[in-house]
């Protein structure tokens, strides 16, 4: 009679995969003569089988890159080709010759930052970096023409702040985000930012969790009133309040857990039908990220995302392999299923929650949403918001994925002075329902996978709208560079994507009429390619079609969701009707 291992057949499948990549095996006589040698795996793919940047993390654990960056560093030198690739991993990219030197995304769990470290950036940004920032779609900041002399003394000065750039690019669980308003949003069912910092910081702990197949996302919502478009995510979390129901689950505050979320390939993630509490899904996090540590691609970097493997095995698959590290951990997490007509409807999104003073749930205390330019910051701007911060505030400083600061926690009767320093510095606490709603990735101007301008052009788009239009309800425009969609144009009330327009040059696609959450839904293809020089006449007859043929006080994306694919065509200019 066999005797139990004690070890589940998939933690089995882990342990020998270790041991084979230690080479342990020899040591216990697996390399003994006449035997076939094995051949070398990485979670049972053989070394001939495995795209190039999976060979260079074999080679090269990101994490052991440190004496090379040394050298980098003392010879002023920039990295290069795969070695770029490794050092992605610890936040910094060779964004040449877009952009000089190097850019450095920081890492800002639950996208929360001190006045104080805010202002240590702020002095990052002058001594080290081109004297400014941006607000990034993943709640943190982006600093840019890094020198490679400057890199180390960068990273120590990070790490005094007690902040990293560590675990944001390549293949990471980047930045894991959270509504921006959590512990003071006037309907919010629980703040998870104490979830989301203790999962950024066991996964920077633990280095079987540092270079996974590809990048990974994860989300926690608060269910208030602000969103951090969690159904964008591979791991969505989504705070419910359960009610009496014949399932035996306890009433109460529970999440719901939603898998493989990726717009930019035309996914949203989708419900699982499972829950947990919210204090076990840093544990359920870590076994999902686990699975797909042993299981995802790592041959091919086109399907190598969450969305893919799922595909591949199928969500109950996933499911189950997760339930098995879950009991592996020894914690007693259980994954539950429970219908979705068992959970309170969630109270309705404002999409303009993130801009201008809102009263939070704490009485007598209200927040300011700072209106940027498409999330540029100054380093003088960045210490003026620290300041505001620590005389006004509880020196907390929240940034979101809309790219714009949120400052809470700020007395009733201090409002407008706090309000005047951040106007006197250049910035707005008020704005258009076509800047408020505005994103864009860096493009051209900063990457060089991008095809076109993408803040220049939204900067100019959204002036030209704001001088013809007055909206009563938002609009919301994404620019993105690429089909790496890093700023989502598949979920904009109106998506652009840079491409090559007729006869070369800048140019882009045009879709419309996509949502997230509880407008989720992917926008439809309108145009293009179109020459980026005529974006501004395009969206201008777009929108006045829009304002004169809606009903009431319909909205754009109401209206539009509304037209069948011949009808949008009627919302062009006449002579790219035909030819969309």
């Amino acid at each position: 009679m066999s005797q139990s291992t004690g070890f589940t057949p998939e933690q089995q499948r882990y342990l020998a995969d270790v041991i084979m990549r230690l080479e342990l095996h020899k040591a216990f006589g697996g390399g003994r003569s006449g035997t076939a040698p094995e051949p070398e795996c990485v979670y049972g793919v053989p070394l001939e089988d495995l795209c190039k940047e999976e060979l260079a993390k074999y080679k090269t654990h990101p994490l052991d890159i440190w004496r090379t960056l040394e050298g980098w560093t003392k010879a002023d030198q920039m990295a290069e080709g795969l070695d770029q690739f490794l050092l992605r991993h610890l936040g910094f990219f060779n964004v040449t010759p877009n952009s000089e030197g190097y850019m450095m995304r920081l890492r800002a769990p639950a996208c929360v930052l001190t006045a104080d470290q805010m202002t240590a950036l702020a002095r990052c940004a002058a001594d080290y970096a081109g004297g400014y920032s941006h607000v990034t779609t993943r709640g943190s900041l982006q600093l840019r023409e890094i020198q490679p002399r400057s890199v180390i003394s960068l990273i120590e000065t990070l790490e005094a702040a007690n902040l990293t750039a560590q675990g944001t690019g390549a293949d990471s669980a980047r930045n894991l985000t959270v509504t921006p308003s959590s512990g003071f949003d006037v309907d919010e069912l629980i703040d998870m930012t104490p979830q989301a910092k203790r999962l950024s910081t066991r996964i920077l702990r633990t280095r079987d969790l540092q270079g996974i197949p590809r990048k990974f996302n994860i989300s926690f919502d608060n269910a208030g009133r602000l969103s951090c478009l969690s159904d964008t995510n591979d791991i969505g979390f989504l705070a419910v309040k359960v009610t009496e129901n014949d399932e035996g689950i306890d009433p109460g505050i529970w999440c719901r857990i939603a898998l493989g979320g990726i717009t930019g390939h035309m996914d949203f993630a989708r419900d699982t039908g499972l829950i947990c509490r919210p204090e076990e899904t840093v544990d359920v996090s870590e076994a999902m990220l686990r699975v797909f540590v042993e299981h995802g691609d790592r041959t091919n970097r086109k399907k190598a995302r969450l969305k893919y493997l799922l595909e591949k095995e199928g969500v109950e698959w996933f499911l189950a392999r997760t339930q098995d590290i879950l009991d592996g951990f020894g914690t007693g997490v259980q994954l539950r299923r429970l219908r979705a007509e068992h959970s309170e409807a969630r109270a309705p999104i404002d999409r303009q929650a993130h801009i201008g003073v809102h009263r939070q749930k704490q009485n007598g205390l209200s927040y300011i949403g700072v209106a940027l330019e498409l999330g540029k910051l100054t380093a003088h701007q960045m210490r003026v918001l620290a300041d505001v911060a620590r005389i006004h505030g509880q020196s907390d400083i929240r940034l979101t994925v809309w790219q714009n600061p949120i400052i809470p926690h700020i007395p009733d009767d201090q409002v407008l002075a706090a309000c005047a320093m951040i106007e006197e510095a250049g910035m707005f606490t008020s704005a258009s329902s076509f800047a408020a709603g505005a994103v864009a990735c860096t493009g051209k101007w900063g990457c060089k996978f991008a095809a076109a301008y993408t803040k220049q052009d939204a900067l100019t788009l959204v002036r030209h709208l704001e001088e013809r239009f007055t909206l009563d309800q938002p609009i919301n425009i994404h620019l993105t560079g690429c089909a790496n969609s890093c700023a989502q144009h598949y979920i904009g009330d109106i998506g652009l994507m840079g491409a090559a327009a007729p006869g070369g040059g800048e140019g882009y696609m045009i879709v419309i009429g996509g949502g997230s959450d509880l407008d989720q839904g992917l926008a439809r293809p309108l145009c293009g390619p179109v020459p980026a020089d005529d974006i501004h006449t395009i969206l201008e007859h777009v929108v006045g079609n829009y304002l004169t043929r809606r009903t009431g006080h319909e909205s754009f994306l109401t209206y539009v969701r509304g037209l069948t694919d011949a009808e949008l065509l009627t919302l062009l200019p006449t002579d790219l009707q035909s030819a969309a």
